[in-house]
């Protein structure tokens, strides 16, 4: 027995009623479903004081039409609110709030003048009403406006001073309270607005960087890959071991290929000058084009370093690619101020076209350098060939 009451007090079904509702009362579940209607039922509850100066006019002796007449215009009253809250909640925008919010004033004047100055507390609804239904930058009057109708419907009704003061300044300080909840409600939903725009501006953006950096990357290895695959097939027949270097170098470069791409994809790549400035003159010594490199070692912040090294792969693949060219050289600069890299070459000078300005290498080269606040040039050289310049700034400690 004993055994069977303990496995019955450990069953999720037979715990404390405190243990299985406080999940679901506490549980971000619970307010995500019910948020909305949390909102309805603070925006609907203060519709029962609304009793209170309803019973009152019932137990007055009056005529019974009268009793009619108070009870319709408060029904009506109770009706054009829930209809105000319905259509603010819903945000159709329509001139229905606005044709609500005159049956809730005529209904407050009314039912004060004619009936008892109790009925004045309707003005606090009609001024958070005004908050609401207002148009932009006038709420402010609108709620003004309700509160001295809540003044001078209570004076004419008969109420003392401290109860005219009561009713106006209680519509006027929830009409303001509505106007701050309502101005926070919109700069809310603009603020969601922005975040929306600036997750489309990052995905548009990472589209970019991954594009441009697919296009750097593989036009480069994809153009040496090519070059040794035909070099190996020319050395096949003849120079069987020479054509093996060349195709283990193929794999190599195809290997390395690969491991740019992923790390393309996952964002982290920097490439680095040195290792660029070694791709290059194997590029194109496997091209057949002489590469004089002229380097200047110097420390570079790594996005000024990443910036410099994409400019030597651009610049030789464009060389290799579209130039026809002989003799290249790779000029590494520096300064007290900026770095540089030139890429000069002596083939074709009109070679740009291939990839100019509206290409996608010198477009995304001038981003890269853009975000650096570097420069770039490219163009063709007066005697012949063609100039591919970067610089950036740098900083020393």
């Amino acid at each position: 027995m004993s055994v069977g009451s303990s496995a019955g007090r450990d069953r999720p079904d037979d715990a404390p009623a405190g243990r299985r509702f406080g999940p679901l009362l506490t549980g971000t579940l619970f307010y995500r479903r019910s948020r909305g209607g949390v909102r309805m039922f603070a925006a609907l509850v203060w519709l029962g004081f609304i009793v209170f100066p309803l019973i009152n006019a019932i137990g007055k002796h009056q005529p019974l039409v009268r009793h009619g007449l108070v009870i319709g215009g408060a029904a009506l009253f109770v009706a054009a609110y829930v209809g105000m809250v319905m259509a603010w909640r819903s945000e159709v925008p329509s001139r229905l709030p606005l044709a609500l919010f005159a049956v809730l004033l005529t209904m407050a004047i009314a039912l004060t003048v004619l009936q008892a100055a109790s009925w004045g507390f309707l003005f606090t609804y009609c001024a958070a009403c005004a908050a609401i239904v207002a148009p932009e930058g006038s709420g402010f009057y609108a709620v003004a406006l309700c509160s001295a109708l809540a003044g001078v419907t209570s004076a004419i009704a008969g109420a003392d001073g401290g109860t005219v003061l009561s009713y106006v300044a209680s519509s006027a300080g929830i009409g303001l309270l509505m106007l701050v909840m309502s101005d926070l409600r919109q700069r809310n939903a603009q603020l969601n607005q922005a975040r929306a725009e600036l997750a489309e501006m990052a995905v548009a953006q990472e589209r970019e960087r991954f594009a441009r950096d697919l296009h750097d990357l593989l036009g480069h290895s994809l153009s040496v890959i090519t070059l040794k695959a035909e070099l190996a097939g020319r050395m096949l027949a003849d120079h069987p071991d020479d054509a093996a270097r060349e195709v283990a170098e193929l794999e190599q470069v195809a290997r390395t290929a690969l491991s740019e791409v992923r790390e393309a994809v996952s964002g982290y790549r920097q490439p680095t000058l040195e290792g660029e400035l070694a791709g290059a003159r194997m590029a194109l010594s496997a091209a057949g084009i002489e590469a004089d490199v002229q380097q200047t070692r110097v420390p570079l912040d790594p996005p000024a370093e990443a910036v410099l090294a994409w400019t030597v792969r651009e610049g030789a693949t464009n060389v290799i690619r579209h130039s026809s060219a002989r003799h290249c050289t790779l000029r590494v600069t520096a300064s007290l101020t900026d770095a540089g890299v030139e890429v000069i070459d002596d083939g074709r000078a009109d070679h740009a076209g291939a990839n100019g300005e509206g290409g996608h290498g010198i477009a995304g080269l001038a981003e890269r350098a853009r975000l650096v606040k570097g420069t770039i040039e490219a163009g063709a050289l007066p005697d012949g060939g063609y100039r591919l310049a970067v610089t950036v700034p740098v900083s020393r400690a």
